[in-house]
């Protein structure tokens, strides 16, 4: 597999602090981000039958809870938990 560059949007003292890292462990920036999102990418099968799964449950929120904000959901909830 050949190298893509990627373009990151991330809080400038968070870069910084990994680059203070990375220059510690005497490696790019670059190759410790590589070797941080393959160590999260380990077990993880290209085709999930989780991933089929959730797409096939794509849409299904199309019901009247979708015409309510977040707050009535949530009001909603609290009222069915609770009893309020």
């Amino acid at each position: 597999m050949g190298k893509v560059k990627l373009t990151l949007t991330v809080d400038e003292q968070i870069v910084a602090n990994a680059k203070r890292l990375a220059k510690q462990q005497h490696q790019s920036l670059s190759a410790m981000i590589e070797q941080l999102l393959t160590s999260a990418d380990v077990g993880i099968p290209e085709s999930s039958p989780a991933s089929s799964s959730a797409q096939s449950l794509r849409g299904i929120a199309k019901s009247s809870l979708s015409q309510k904000t977040d707050k009535q959901i949530r009001d909603m909830m609290y009222r069915d938990h609770f009893g309020l």
